[in-house]
């Protein structure tokens, strides 16, 4: 079989650049071309750890970082809403910080995975200001987001 001139290229390309080019592929929906790119990549085979604890080690901080991104950007916009006096919207940022605490506490009592832990990498607080706030439907849609990335 011959190679055509992008395999050639993509045989070439150290691991960094190609990962880059595959995934600006697969944000375009390109998806040959992101196939393309991977196959060319050398493959190897490891001695490690197994898929389950990878995968869950990984969820875990994604999970962890996922809720301090929005914790933090949450709080800045609850912060600017309550400089503008803006009481409407300041309680629907409160909202979802409490419904995003209380989903977090639930899936993490369903992990088996201590609350502090996940909070600790986010540098989130261990206060909670916001539960009062929580609504139910927020809730359920906050624990499936961090048990549907489990």
């Amino acid at each position: 079989m011959r190679l055509s001139d992008a395999d050639k290229l993509y045989k070439k390309l150290p691991p960094e650049q190609a990962a880059t080019l595959a995934f600006e592929a697969s944000v375009r929906q390109d998806f040959d071309e992101m196939s393309a790119i991977t196959d060319n990549q050398p493959q190897f085979n490891f001695v490690g750890t197994s898929n389950a604890y990878r995968g869950r080690f990984m969820s875990l901080n994604h999970i962890s970082l996922f809720y301090g991104v929005v914790y933090w950007k949450s709080r800045a916009v609850f912060m600017y809403r309550l400089s503008k006096y803006d009481e409407p919207g300041s309680l629907r940022i409160a909202a979802h910080l409490g419904s995003m605490e209380l989903a977090l506490l639930k899936a993490c009592e369903q992990l088996g995975v201590n609350v502090e832990s996940l909070k600790k990498l986010g540098e989130i607080p261990e206060e909670d200001y916001f539960s009062e706030y929580a609504e139910e439907a927020l809730t359920a849609e906050y624990i499936d987001l961090f048990l549907g990335s489990m």
